[in-house]
């Protein structure tokens, strides 16, 4: 099989991000509890910030002002429901919580370098991701892993359109192309609708990107560093 490139995630693919989402998650419940806001209970906590989280998205996108927003409406949804005032200083705190997420930098996943060393001497390398520009571009120059890439796209929605805008921008064609991620809703099937060659590589997937995969024509792996076995 001819490849020319290969499109990489960035977000729990090549960097372990969720890490400081669970982190995050539970700092807000520690907090939560310490306010006495609401206690052992911590499944309905975090579905509720599930909840507003991903109507946050509708209305934010994928932006770094979202979730310190989301943790802070989640706040004011359980000091409502019992029957406390709601404190500003106190929603500022919750928030803080969420902007630390964007001050930490996501551990490497395992051999990501040794990796895209391999692969950046025979193919093509494109990131797309999804979130903030600011962010996500930190991200990258930080953990040096923007060397190995032609070209950084971030994205809006991960939408089939977007891809399929990336692979006529680099003139590509879709046969001799790879598209490797962790998400089911924002890699896998948009790759697969487009007729891309697929690659999944499981990973936490908080719930807005719970999916089924529209098809089985996909290939998964375990790790990284199996794709070197097959590409």
């Amino acid at each position: 099989m001819k490849i020319k490139a290969i499109i990489f995630d960035l977000d729990d693919t090549l960097l372990k991000t969720s890490k400081l989402y669970n982190q995050a998650r539970k700092d807000f419940c520690r907090l939560i509890e310490e306010y006495g806001i609401t206690r052992g209970n911590k499944e309905e906590i975090l579905k509720k910030l599930d909840e507003i989280d991903i109507k946050n998205v509708l209305k934010y996108g994928f932006s770094r002002e979202r979730y310190p927003i989301s943790l802070g409406k989640t706040y004011e949804h359980f000091a409502r429901k019992n029957g406390q005032k709601i404190d500003s200083e106190i929603r500022k705190e919750f928030e803080k919580i969420g902007w630390q997420v964007y001050q930490k930098v996501p551990e490497p996943a395992e051999e990501v370098y040794f990796v895209l060393d391999v692969l950046v001497q025979k193919y093509i390398l494109i990131l797309a991701t999804l979130g903030d520009p600011i962010v996500q571009e930190n991200k990258l120059k930080v953990t040096g892993l923007i060397k190995y890439f032609s070209k950084v796209y971030i994205m809006k929605y991960k939408s089939m359109e977007e891809y399929k805008n990336i692979i006529k921008e680099m003139g590509l064609n879709k046969e001799e192309t790879w598209l490797v991620g962790n998400s089911v809703r924002s890699d896998l099937n948009p790759g697969l609708k487009l007729g891309l060659n697929c690659i999944l590589i499981p990973y936490f997937a908080w719930k807005f990107e719970e999916e089924k995969p529209v098809s089985n024509n996909f290939l998964q792996l375990n790790s990284l560093r199996e794709i070197l076995n097959y590409l």
